[in-house]
C-alpha cells in the first residue's frame, strides 16, 4: 500500500485559459504518458469556471463536495451538488462554474462509463 495526498496543497494551478480559479491535484498519470485513464481531483474556488470546452473522450465529473452548474450542449445550466456525477461524451461542449466553490472528481480515457445497475440485480 502506498498513501499519498490530493489535499489542497498537493495541488498546482494550471496554465491554462479554460481554468479560472481551479487547481487541478493529480491522482494518475496522465493519458499522454500512455496511462488509459486519468483521474484528478479539480477544485473550483467560488466564482470559478471550468470551459468552456469539448470532451476528447468519455468523461465523468463527480461531485465530492460544494455545489455549482454544469451547462452542456444544450445551453442549459443543470445544479450539481456533492454526490451527483455527470458523464460527458466525445464532441460534447460543457462549462462548469460555480459561486461558493466545488470539488470534482474528473477521471476520463477512451472506453469509460458509468456504471449502470443490471435490471436484474437487486438495489444496492
Amino acid at each position: 500500500m502506498e498513501q499519498f495526498t490530493f489535499s489542497p496543497e498537493a495541488a498546482f494551478v494550471p496554465r491554462d485559459d479554460k481554468l479560472d480559479r481551479v487547481t487541478v491535484a493529480p491522482l494518475t498519470p496522465p493519458i499522454s504518458e500512455r496511462s488509459p485513464f486519468q483521474a484528478a481531483v479539480f477544485r473550483i474556488a467560488p466564482g470559478g469556471r471550468i470551459g468552456p470546452s469539448t470532451a476528447t473522450m468519455p468523461q465523468i465529473f463527480a461531485v465530492l463536495e460544494g455545489q455549482g452548474d454544469v451547462t452542456g450542449e444544450d445551453g442549459v445550466n443543470t445544479r450539481i451538488v456533492a454526490g451527483d456525477a455527470v458523464l460527458l461524451t466525445p464532441g460534447e461542449d460543457h462549462e462548469a462554474t460555480s459561486a461558493s466553490g466545488l470539488t470534482v472528481l474528473i477521471i476520463e480515457g477512451d472506453g469509460l462509463d458509468r456504471f449502470r445497475q443490471h435490471p436484474t440485480s437487486p438495489a444496492a
